[in-house]
């Protein structure tokens, strides 16, 4: 969040940042040069073992398919240090950007920073600027025209050329105003002048559209017709568990509308998903797989389902993130949890009892069933009939507020039967459930 929360500030309508130069260089860590990248590390670590370890692991070489290439050039994409080497290398371009465009440090150097207030005032020749960096993305804030944003931006694709060996990349590397908006670290950063469409004025950050289309589909693999075999109250944990982390990632910023989003595709991609699933109508679905939740965060019907111990699950939310917002500096009262002794509010993940991600199916139910379809090969176990065969449970898991027990997935007791067998199956243990139901209501009421 460091890399974003100064912008509130920077980018407000007093301050003058009005220009972005959106910088993106090409194959960063395909292309960093291994001998330069040597000599950088070389100017901080003068231990031999060490360089010699660097450049082996440089020269490893890239398995790719079982074939062993040479690596000439660039640091493993997902090595332990790729990242590390890379802002190594990246850090002369720090420097000479601060060189060249940096702020001067007004607590040490009072007389520099007051030369450089008088050149980058308004009206004068000089631009001021921030540059933000996270690895190989960065930003630069120009308060100034866009002639001199474009001019810095030509100054740092000759540098990063000349110097460095790498190249910006001239489609995703652009110049943008504020009120436009940019993207940068997964948020789409950008300025309200006037109170329109709901939004006050001041600066606004929110999930990008290309990272909710990327959530989007992730969710639709997981409620694809290839997965309908798989078991609800797992689909609920593992639905449950990609929208959490996915929205702590952005609950200190504004994702209110964005989360809405999430929530009614969520919502109906599950619906049709149990739809399918059971070949029932929505109003089914709706009846027997949704419940109404009470307490401060319902009054309403939510997707749930109970585990082997008898506990509800319920769908989670995105909009029922609880939203943080960032330290700002006026308020020093507030705890730090690295500096101060004082006991700050740590978010911590949910946790699964099982390692399943939702988008494939169970691995041992998938087993067991495959077991058990190869038994009956191809015939009802029931009717004889020659058809495509489900899989159903011959001791089911029990409903009703008592405490559950885990369905029984082992082979002999799955049983492959026909679509027919199943519904009737089914609707023999509804009409017993109803009976059941129906004599205890009479005797309550005779009491």
């Amino acid at each position: 969040m460091d890399c974003v929360q100064p912008l509130y500030t920077l980018c407000n309508t007093t301050t003058g940042y009005r220009w972005v130069i959106e910088g993106d260089i090409k194959a960063c860590f395909d292309r960093i040069p291994h001998g330069q990248l040597v000599a950088e590390v070389a100017r901080r670590i003068a231990d031999p073992h060490i360089l010699k370890l660097i450049r082996s692991f440089l020269k490893s070489g890239i398995m790719d398919q079982g074939k062993l290439a040479p690596s000439e050039e660039g640091t493993p994409q997902g090595g332990i240090v790729s990242p590390l080497l890379a802002n190594i290398y990246l850090h002369r371009f720090d420097e000479w950007y601060y060189n060249h465009y940096g702020t001067p440090d007004r607590t040490i150097d009072q007389a520099s920073y007051a030369r450089w207030q008088r050149a980058t005032s308004k009206g004068k020749n000089q631009a001021a600027t921030q540059m933000f960096r996270y690895a190989d993305d960065w930003i630069i804030v120009v308060r100034g025209t866009q002639a001199q944003a474009q001019e810095i931006k030509e100054e740092c694709k000759r540098f990063l050329q000349e110097e460095l060996g790498l190249e910006l990349s001239e489609e995703k590397t652009a110049i943008t105003h504020i009120l436009d908006g940019f993207d940068f670290l997964g948020y789409h950063i950008f300025r309200c002048n006037k109170p329109t469409k709901g939004n006050i004025i001041g600066v606004f950050m929110q999930p990008t559209e290309k990272g909710l289309k990327r959530m989007k589909q992730n969710i639709k693999e997981m409620t694809d017709k290839k997965t309908l075999n798989d078991d609800y109250l797992h689909k609920l944990e593992a639905i449950n568990s990609l929208v959490q982390g996915w929205a702590s990632y952005y609950r200190a910023v504004n994702p209110s509308r964005t989360f809405d989003k999430l929530d009614r595709y969520v919502w109906i991609r599950l619906r049709r998903w149990l739809q399918k699933k059971y070949r029932i109508s929505s109003l089914q679905v709706r009846k027997q797989y949704m419940r109404h939740r009470s307490g401060p965060e319902g009054g309403y019907a939510e997707f749930a389902a109970q585990d082997e111990e008898g506990e509800w699950i319920w769908r989670a939310r995105a909009t029922r993130t609880k939203l943080i917002h960032y330290r700002p500096s006026w308020k020093r009262h507030w705890p730090n949890p690295y500096l101060e002794k004082k006991r700050a509010e740590h978010f911590v993940l949910p946790t699964l009892k099982n390692i399943w991600h939702g988008n494939r199916e169970a691995p041992i139910y998938a087993a067991n069933r495959r077991e058990a379809l190869k038994r009956a090969k191809g015939c009802c176990e029931r009717c004889g009939k020659a058809t495509k065969l489900l899989t159903h449970h011959k001791n089911r898991v029990k409903t009703g507020k008592r405490k559950l027990s885990q369905a029984d997935n082992r082979p002999e007791m799955l049983e492959a039967i026909c679509f027919e067998c199943h519904v009737k199956e089914h609707r023999a243990e509804r009409i017993h459930q109803n009976k059941v139901r129906f004599k205890k209501e009479s005797l309550s009421g005779e009491g």
